[in-house]
Parts: C-alpha cells; structure tokens; sequence
C-alpha cells in the first residue's frame, strides 16, 4: 500500500524528536513541557561499537551504525535477483526514512512508486545481502510520501503489531552489479524477509533533530556510508565530510567558491574522494548532543541546479536534502499510524 499526503505545514520548535514505543503520548508531551533528568533519556543514536574512533574507509562492525538499512526491490522469482535500490535509516522500531525519489519505478515521469508488496528492507546491514547477528530483513506494510520535501515513511511488518508513539524530547541546546549478489550466494533465499519477534532483535533507531540552524554546524565532522569498491561483495565504510562554510572548486585556471548551505540544502567537495555518483538517497549522519542524528538524504540528480560557467563538476560536489523541516509531516504520519 502506498499513500501520498499533501505538505503539512511547518510549526518549528526547540527541541529534539527521539522515536520511541516506551511511553504513552500524555506522558511524552508532559516530558517535554517539563524537563526533567528522566526527560533527556532518549534511547536513539548510540553506536554499538568498541569505542567512539571512527575508521573511515574501514568496514563497519554489526551495531556499529544500527539504524543503517538498505531497501531491495524484489519480484518474488527466483531466477530474477532482488535490487538494492535504496538506503534509509531506521528511526523507530516499525518505521525507516528514505528519500522517496529511489523508490519510484525507473523511467516513471510521473512519480510512480514500486509496489510496497515486493520492497524488502535490511535494517542493521554491514554489507549488501550478508545477514549478521543484529541485522534483521523485514516486508513492508505501507509507504507514505511527502512529495516536496522528497521523504518516504515505510511501515515494516513485524510479526506482532505494536503501538508505536513518538517521543517529544526538549532540545537543551539498480542494477545487478549493485546489489552485491555473488556466485555462491543463493540470493533469492537469502533475501527472504526475517520477521523479529518481541524477545530478540533489540532495534536501536537514529535521532532526529527539530530546529537546527544549519550555520552552527560549520567545522563539524559527519558521515556517510559507501560500499566499498575494492571488493563486489564488500562490506560498508564509513566515509567522513566536513562541513565547511565554502565550497571551492577549482579549474586549470579559475577557482571559485560557493557557500555550502543553500537553504535547508548541505552540500560538500567531494573531488578527491572517489565516491560513487548515484541516486541512492544516501543518508548523511552527524552527532549532536552526543547521540547520532539524521541531518537528510542526497539530492536527487532531477532536482539538482547547476550554475553555468562554474568550474565544479556534478560529481565533484554531493548535496544532502535536510529532513527537519517534515519533521511535522513526520510526526503527523506516526499519528495517524498509531491511531
């Protein structure tokens, strides 16, 4: 099932919004009214990993980055091999952002999305279809699009329905190739959905952030996730961007420079780093307030604006939409969900 809502509008306020199925929405709303030690608690963001160093260019270790998720479509046939055709991030036990542009049927001018009953999603994923210990595969029960800001909201399916209620916290401050499926890999039964059940898969959801002005994150250190191009079936390596104020590109005999922020648009040079150039909806991660937060997804290539006569290339630069500004929308859909 698949459902398109019109743009809510945008009432912004000062505070962070962490996911959670813990506490009825009277006492969430109560939290963030009135901040307490308890109110701060807020289990989103934390990274399962032996320390806090990041090693970019290093593949990543299950819990490492948990809410990392993959999204395949897959025909059901065993002779037709499923297709990584998207990422996205797990920000509750039952709900995963994407950016909505990789989900629509290739070629569609009018936005088609791919049948929700053949998308399956990896939450947990360290490498395209290898399972491990904390990663799960799930069906998909529903998808909800917000076609201006580019958002898709998938429902997972899990084995026994639950009351999902959002958590108020008051700020304080493809192709064959792509999908990695290898000869000894029997990828149709490997991608068959994996339901968790309440006593086993411990889910740990991304935190996202309401308000944020975007200028205060200059000098700050984020990150993205990139399959490695060493090996076919490599896992995934954290990548490391660094916000900075200007972008500069340069020529054989020009330079110029552009500020990075383009209304709720981030952008980075990325000429150096010899990463992939597709439309993926790649998520782009940060940490704010000592939890890791979903700051948005790439652009895709149709919404992208070039500036003619400058001297950086497309895959010089990547841009990330911010999602905060649906945050709203957001919210707006867990309740209606819920309900």
């Amino acid at each position: 099932m698949v459902t398109r809502r019109p743009t809510m509008s945008i009432r912004r306020s000062e505070r962070i919004r962490c996911v959670t199925l813990l506490v009825p929405l009277l006492l969430a709303l109560f939290l963030a009214a009135v901040p307490t030690a308890s109110a701060h608690q807020c289990f989103c963001g934390v990274r399962r990993a032996q320390n806090e160093t990041i090693y970019p260019d290093v593949p990543i270790e299950p819990g490492e980055w948990p809410w990392h998720t993959l999204i395949y479509y897959w025909s059901g046939s065993r002779l037709d091999p499923p297709a990584k055709i998207c990422e996205g991030a797990l920000i509750d036990e039952r709900f995963v952002l994407a950016a909505a542009h990789c989900l629509t049927v290739r070629g569609s001018s009018d936005g088609e999305l791919l049948p929700s009953d053949q998308l399956v999603v990896h939450v947990g994923v360290v490498s395209v279809q290898q399972d491990n210990e904390r990663s799960r595969r799930f069906q998909v029960r529903n998808v909800t699009v917000e076609d201006e800001s580019d958002l898709a909201l998938i429902e997972l399916q899990l084995g026994e329905p639950r009351t999902a209620v959002p958590k108020l916290m008051p700020d304080s401050s493809a192709s064959s190739d792509e999908d990695g499926s290898g000869g000894d890999v029997n990828v149709a039964e490997n991608l068959l959905p994996v339901v968790a059940d309440s006593g086993g898969w411990k889910p740990i959801p991304v935190c996202l952030v309401d308000a944020l002005d975007l200028t205060t994150l200059y000098g700050t250190e984020m990150y993205i996730l990139n399959q490695s191009q060493r090996n076919r079936l490599g896992g995934y390596e954290p990548v490391r961007l660094i916000l900075n104020e200007f972008l500069l590109c340069s020529g054989s005999t020009l330079a110029m420079k552009s500020r990075s922020i383009n209304g709720t648009t981030v952008s980075f040079t990325i000429k150096d780093l010899n990463l992939p150039s597709n439309d993926r909806g790649t998520a782009l991660y940060f940490k704010h307030q000592g939890t890791w937060s979903l700051l948005g997804f790439t652009v895709s290539r149709a919404s992208r604006q070039w500036t003619p006569g400058s001297v950086c290339l497309p895959n010089d630069i990547i841009s990330f939409d911010c999602l905060y500004p649906a945050l709203d929308w957001v919210m707006e859909n867990f309740g209606d969900t819920n309900s």
